[in-house]
């Protein structure tokens, strides 16, 4: 068996955050506008939030939007099967945006044209837009959860394949803090 050397969640370089950062930036006023409709119910929000996590495997995000999806009535198990790549629970209305979600990021922000034709004419292009917004704003989360991540594992010695040593310094610096209450409670948790 095979051991990789390297840290194996996606990270981000900063060339790589500034493009994602810059694109919610240009887009800002279609997400105020995006929340302000509602056309994405709070609950489907956070299901999409999910489906990519499960992808993209951000230990902080997972934690955040599992709680905030039970707050908003989600159940264990539902949250859990989406965790598993499963939406077999979900309302069958929102099955096609969350496997959209799960296929973006999978592939990594590059979707097959079938897959954006499927969410546009499923949808409509305006609640296509609000999905794909969300599965952005995420994706920036998780990439940046992990690269925190990345710079204590680079410290153990498994660093990430294409990963910058200041970059991830310099996110790790900023996050420190919820870092170790965050590392605290999962400490916490595992002893219980």
């Amino acid at each position: 068996m095979h051991v990789s050397q390297y840290f194996k969640k996606r990270t981000y370089t900063f060339k790589a955050f500034r493009r994602d950062v810059s694109k919610i930036f240009r887009n800002r006023s279609q997400i105020k506008e995006s929340r302000k409709a509602e056309r994405l119910s709070p609950q489907f929000r956070e299901r999409i939030m999910l489906a990519v996590t499960a992808v993209n495997g951000c230990r902080y995000c997972e934690w955040g939007h599992t709680k905030a999806a039970l707050n908003l009535g989600c159940t264990e198990e539902e949250i859990e099967q989406i965790m598993r790549h499963d939406f077999g629970s979900c309302d069958p209305d929102e099955v096609i945006g969350l496997a959209y979600a799960q296929h973006y990021a999978e592939t990594f922000g590059s979707p097959t044209e079938d897959a954006r034709h499927k969410l546009l004419e499923f949808y409509g292009e305006q609640k296509a837009r609000d999905i794909q917004l969300h599965i952005d704003m995420i994706t920036i989360g998780n990439l940046l959860g992990n690269t925190v991540d990345a710079f204590e594992s680079r410290l153990k010695g498994l660093p990430p394949e294409n990963g910058s040593f200041l970059f991830e310094l310099l996110l790790y610096s900023l996050g420190f803090p919820f870092v170790i209450i965050f590392n605290r409670k999962e400490k916490k948790k595992r002893k219980n």
